[in-house]
C-alpha cells in the first residue's frame, strides 16, 4: 500500500498553493492527493475523489515519493500547438 508518511512544513505550503493557484488542473488534483494521502486517505479512496483509476493515483504518491513537488507537474508533450489561447493569457 503507498501512503504518504510525512510532509515538511515548507511542502505543505508549496502543495497548498499549488493545490489553490497553479493554472493547471491536474497540477491541482495531485497536490491535493497527496496532502489528502498525508492525512490517512488511501489510494482507492483517493481514486474515488478525483474520480481516476487506483493506478494514476498511485502514480502520482510514487512521483512524489520520488521527486517532489516537480514531479507532480505536467511534463511536456509532443504535439500540435493549440489554436485556442486562454482568456487569461
Amino acid at each position: 500500500m503507498i501512503r504518504i508518511k510525512e510532509i515538511s512544513a515548507e511542502e505543505k505550503v508549496t502543495l497548498e498553493n499549488m493545490k489553490k493557484n497553479h493554472p493547471g488542473h491536474m497540477p491541482r488534483m495531485r497536490a491535493h492527493a497527496i496532502l489528502l494521502s498525508e492525512t490517512g486517505y488511501e489510494v482507492q479512496e483517493l481514486s474515488e475523489i478525483f474520480g481516476v483509476c487506483r493506478q494514476t493515483t498511485a502514480t502520482w504518491l510514487r512521483a512524489w515519493s520520488k521527486g517532489g513537488v516537480c514531479a507532480l507537474l505536467d511534463k511536456p508533450r509532443s504535439g500540435r500547438p493549440r489554436k485556442i489561447v486562454d482568456e487569461a493569457s
